[in-house]
């Protein structure tokens, strides 16, 4: 049995705290086969992991987590940006044209980036747009959203989706915190797997979630400071103008 965590933020992210490297090493500590690294509305923290990922011995799978009009959309399986702001139904218009697939992030929950019951039974109605919806989280292990999977579980249980579980991780130590098996153990059987609805969900990790917030913004509170550091001292060493 495979092993896929399908939801991961590096620092491509403006409130990710793991670089692409380090991602990567927290991946294989877990003991992953399978990773998607879904940086807001962006590609290249993906495409980089991708390109290196042969160091690691793991598949990556390009992706994003796109901000649709109506709430978030983990996209898998593209190389390029998907534009944000669009509905769900273009969103998934534009993601069959890059031929990738879809997954409903965190659905259903008091959140302005979850996408409702009403949105998701309307693009599953849609000929183009539910050929490439094909998942929806009911697990999801950001502090933000894990109190709230019970709900999500409610929503997918009502819905012809693979059902996921994810870390959606913005620190290292939590990618892995929720895991969705599958049989095989490469990006492609996993694709193969959630197109059959055969995934099998697994949440990982206990931990509370305000340890966990916190953890994270000791981290994102550090990783910012640096980069002001960083700017000052670029600007000392470049020479003043006259």
């Amino acid at each position: 049995m495979g092993k896929a965590d399908l939801h991961i933020h590096t620092t491509y992210s403006m409130d990710g705290t793991a670089s692409v490297r380090e991602a990567l090493e927290s991946a294989v500590r877990a003991g992953l086969d399978v990773i998607a690294i879904t940086d807001h509305d962006e590609v290249r923290g993906a495409l980089e992991a991708r390109a290196i990922s042969n160091e690691y011995g793991i598949h990556v799978i390009p992706g994003a987590e796109v901000s649709t009009s109506e709430g978030h959309l983990i996209v898998l399986f593209i190389d390029r940006k998907i534009p944000a702001g669009m509905s769900l139904i273009d969103t998934l218009i534009c993601v069959r044209e890059m031929g990738g697939t879809a997954i409903v992030a965190h659905p259903d929950q008091p959140s302005p980036t979850s996408i409702s019951m009403q949105s998701i039974r309307k693009a599953l109605e849609h000929p183009q747009a539910r050929e490439v919806l094909h998942g929806i989280e009911i697990c999801n292990m950001n502090p933000t959203h894990s109190p709230f999977n019970g709900r999500s579980q409610k929503a997918a249980d009502k819905l012809p989706l693979a059902h996921i579980a994810s870390s959606d991780a913005h620190i290292a130590s939590m990618i892995g915190a929720g895991v969705t098996g599958f049989e095989g153990s490469t990006s492609r059987e996993l694709r193969q797997a959630i197109q059959r609805r055969s995934t099998q969900p697994q949440q990982i990790n206990h931990e509370h979630p305000m340890r966990i917030f916190f953890r994270w913004l000791r981290l994102f509170i550090g990783r910012k400071m640096s980069e002001v550091f960083r700017r000052q001292a670029t600007a000392q060493r470049e020479p003043s103008r006259p």
